[in-house]
């Protein structure tokens, strides 16, 4: 009996989160070296591991609203740990990243690069900062949406938060696989660089010292993520797909002009968002069948 009230208590999320460590970790052990710099990450996620069990402990002992609540979220403030740890992991197979591969790509396709084009030919100020305004609230919509099913739809929250992280954890599995910086990181000084505009640029710029890493460029996860976002709320909160809705444009622009993405990788995003969310939706369903049974 007791081992079943633990098991009722495990959430699709717990499963999902483990699940990638562990395949990661195997990542590791075969495509990495076995060298301090890798000791970290499995040290790491055995302590997640452990953590994920306890929080499950925690709710089948003492049901509160806060052990529940930090027991659904805990994943996505994972999130921006696991993205970070993409840029030590993308080179085992791959020695460097491919951002040559892609900028002949973009070249190919344009015949002339938009990430170095575009701020060039539109420069001014009140522009910029409405493309920083777009970009910045990235950051806040994986949590702004969350919170919003949380509040409004609570049946709907886990599923939610599950399609979330798993449609971000399959975009990290891209990125190690497959290395692209972006412009940013790629380009020479200035051509990396846009100018400061204001407040949301300077919000933008303190963001990527402490969060970006030179990774997760191909396909646009910030393109596709937010297509994502867009479907659900479609589906369930409507005002939110009309909050959401221009938030899209301008990020579908930002990401090329503030040189984060190549233009291809926005096309890449828009074109692999319904596919990661119907692994997502795939995935969420074999797991809650599993913890049913």
């Amino acid at each position: 009996m007791t081992g079943f009230r633990y098991n009722h208590k495990v959430k699709t999320t717990d499963v999902i989160t483990v699940l990638y460590m562990l395949v990661t970790a195997v990542y590791m052990l075969v495509f990495g070296k076995m060298t301090a710099g890798l000791l970290m990450p499995i040290l790491i996620r055995v302590v997640l591991i452990i953590l994920v069990g306890i929080m499950i402990f925690l709710e089948s002992k003492w049901e509160t609203k806060t052990i529940k609540f930090v027991h659904l979220f805990y994943p996505i403030l994972l999130l921006t740990y696991f993205y970070g740890e993409t840029a030590q992991l993308n080179h085992f197979i791959f020695s460097s990243n491919l951002d040559s591969i892609v900028y002949g790509w973009e070249e190919a396709l344009f015949g002339f690069q938009p990430s170095i084009d575009f701020s060039a030919r539109v420069p001014q100020h009140w522009f910029s900062e409405l493309l920083h305004l777009g970009y910045f609230s990235y950051y806040l919509l994986t949590i702004g949406v969350s919170l919003t099913f949380y509040i409004l739809r609570p049946a709907l929250a886990e599923k939610v938060i599950f399609l979330i992280i798993t449609s971000f954890f399959i975009y990290y599995l891209i990125f190690i696989l497959f290395p692209v910086a972006g412009p940013q990181y790629y380009l020479p000084v200035p051509l990396n660089e846009v100018a400061d505009s204001g407040i949301f640029s300077r919000a933008v710029k303190l963001v990527q010292y402490y969060g970006e890493h030179p990774t997760g460029a191909f396909p646009s996860s910030h393109v596709g993520m937010v297509v994502i976002f867009l479907y659900l709320s479609f589906r369930n909160i409507r005002w939110l797909f009309w909050l959401i809705l221009p938030l899209l444009v301008l990020i579908l622009m930002a990401t090329v002009y503030l040189k984060a993405h190549y233009a291809i990788d926005v096309f890449a995003g828009l074109l692999s968002a319904p596919i990661v969310y119907f692994f997502s939706k795939i995935l969420y369903g074999q797991i809650m069948g599993k913890l049913i049974h």
